[in-house]
């Protein structure tokens, strides 16, 4: 299972992860590698445009003061100063189903078997809510970094989160391991506008934990100093030359990754992975119905811990994407790209990795977009040069097909919910590729003054390119479906409470011993002492049973956190 480890979410920012949209016409993508899956690829161009977008609106920005009230009518933070603070609903659909994403370290063993291949965010099995170019939590979840410091022509923006947590079972096994683990992390986000056209910018999440009695069991590194860089964790400089916007960025992330080339019953694994892109995107508006957008990425990725250099890698990505929306409501457009892969250790095969395709975003009405997309996939591996039981010896490459369909309908100011269904393509860590069908659903409404909660559910079903339980106990389809459920209550302007519900099951075939449910429970308090400092308490119990094996585990978690924004 996912070594629970990096404890640098607070129990608030689990639950309560808001991000800003990233564009009102275009609803929630999959995920799966960037670069190479047509979802990340898309989900790339939507958040280099929304970038675009903000860069203009804050071309005259200044520092903010960060004072907010507790509106509860919309349910939600406002701010006093231009209410920028209200976040819509789609966005806290979005947040609440981190509940069961262990892109936090929720302990929820629902991982995207789609996704597993991908070093560039987390593993969840939800679609993914949070930008490239930003990290993936916030310690400043309301106000999504407005409260600033002003120093000379630099804001910067500051979040402070201090955890402690006992954990019962670290590995989640049958045979049970505690500790306490510190978390400590800084979150940055400061930007120096050289020019009105021209802007340097840095966002990012660095954080250290502390093992006190097991650094031994961390997934990387020294548990004594376990350094997390968080996903998403940019430094960039923003262009304006006449009508292309370019963005020219160094993105990196010290972070734990799954690993399916398991052995025994356990669900998954984890590594630490050290990841740095590097690249440059250009957007042009040709006028104003045609826009053309390039990027091109050179990926280093460096497994950490001596037994896992067979998973680094590197990537040089280059992508299109070709859109035409005359009256700026619909959008017509192609885009797909091309991807060189390179693994440092023969074990696993290089590659050139191609999709392409075509995409038509509708809204309907006000309140419900529609969005279509489908194209080809095409992957050629070498031949391999290690074969199993010491590597998967997979000859196998693909000519696929891929599609993605979701439609987001807010059906008022208090309802809103998401179905997206897909059938992708994504690079393995236990075979050349994987291939998954999979739905995504989620449901959020403010019930009443103070009150709202949200319902999601996953279904995916994923099959290998090579099913060869030679190769370290891989031979395996995976069928995957749960559901989550949370509530969160403002019971003062001060006090806020919420419970969470998490269950899932996994079936695999062709592997005896890993078919397991799961069930979770959930409980937070968050207390506000200022405007810019808070506390939170959370209680996390979760219960695996496996079907065919006596690998059942139990693990509970309580968590003290302390958060200041500057």
């Amino acid at each position: 299972m996912l070594i629970n480890h990096s404890r640098h979410i607070s129990i608030n920012a689990i639950l309560m992860v808001i991000t800003l949209t990233t564009g009102c016409l275009l609803p929630l993508r999959s995920s799966a590698q960037f670069g190479v899956s047509p979802s990340q690829t898309s989900n790339f161009f939507n958040d280099l445009r929304s970038r675009t977008g903000q860069l203009k609106k804050t071309s005259q920005a200044a520092a903010r003061s960060g004072d907010v009230v507790y509106d509860y009518e919309k349910g939600a933070y406002v701010s006093q100063e231009d209410q920028e603070g209200y976040q819509s609903l789609q966005q806290l659909l979005r947040s609440d189903r981190q509940i069961s994403q262990p892109s936090v370290r929720s302990g929820s063993s629902a991982f995207a078997a789609r996704s597993v291949g991908d070093y560039t965010t987390y593993s969840g099995q939800y679609s993914q809510a949070l930008s490239y170019f930003a990290p993936t939590y916030t310690s400043d979840p309301f106000l999504t970094g407005k409260r600033n410091l002003k120093l000379g022509p630099v804001n910067i923006g500051l979040g402070l989160y201090q955890g402690i947590e006992y954990n019962s079972n670290i590995r989640r096994t049958a045979v049970p391991v505690s500790d306490i683990i510190s978390s400590t992390l800084l979150n940055v986000s400061a930007n120096y506008r050289i020019s009105q056209n021209n802007v340097l910018s840095f966002t990012g999440g660095i954080g250290v934990d502390h093992y006190f009695n097991h650094p031994e069991l961390a997934a990387y590194g020294n548990g004594n100093y376990l350094i997390n860089v968080l996903p998403g964790t940019t430094l960039a400089f923003d262009i304006k030359a006449g009508p292309v916007n370019i963005t020219i960025y160094d993105r990196m992330s010290m972070r734990p990754a799954l690993n399916n080339a398991f052995v025994g019953a356990s669900n998954n694994s984890s590594f630490g992975v050290f990841q740095n892109d590097f690249g440059v995107a250009a957007n042009w508006q040709i006028n104003s119905a045609w826009a053309l957008a390039v990027n091109y990425t050179n990926t280093i990725s460096e497994a950490l811990g001596s037994q896992n250099k067979q998973f680094s890698r590197s990537m040089n990505t280059v992508h299109a994407s070709l859109t035409y929306s005359p009256t700026a409501t619909w959008i017509l457009g192609t885009e797909g790209g091309v991807t060189f892969l390179n693994y440092v250790n023969p074990t696993l095969n290089d590659g050139v990795l191609f999709n392409w395709g075509g995409f038509v975003s509708v809204p309907l009405g006000k309140s419900t977009v529609v969005k279509l997309s489908g194209g080809l996939q095409s992957f050629n591996f070498d031949s391999p040069t290690v074969f199993a039981p010491a590597g998967p010896g997979d000859s196998s490459d693909l000519n696929g097909y891929y599609y993605n369909f979701s439609i987001t309908n807010q059906l008022n100011a208090r309802f809103s919910h998401t179905l997206t269904i897909g059938h992708e393509s994504s690079i393995n860590l236990a075979s050349n590729f994987i291939t998954a069908d999979f739905i995504n659903y989620g449901v959020s409404m403010v019930a009443w003054k103070g009150g709202r909660f949200s319902i999601s559910g996953y279904y995916e079903n994923s099959k290998p390119s090579l099913i060869n339980p030679a190769f370290a106990g891989t031979g395996y389809k995976l069928t995957q479906f749960g559901l989550d459920f949370y509530y969160t209550h403002q019971l003062t302007s001060k006090l806020r409470a919420g419970t969470g519900y998490h269950f899932g099951r996994a079936d695999y075939y062709g592997v005896v011993g890993r078919d397991a449910d799961q069930n979770g429970f959930s409980f937070d308090l968050n207390y506000s002492l200022t405007a810019k400092a808070g506390l939170n308490l959370g209680y996390r119990y979760f219960v695996t049973n496996y079907k065919q094996s006596n690998a059942d585990s139990t693990q509970t978690r309580v968590i003290l956190g302390f958060n200041y924004n500057f």
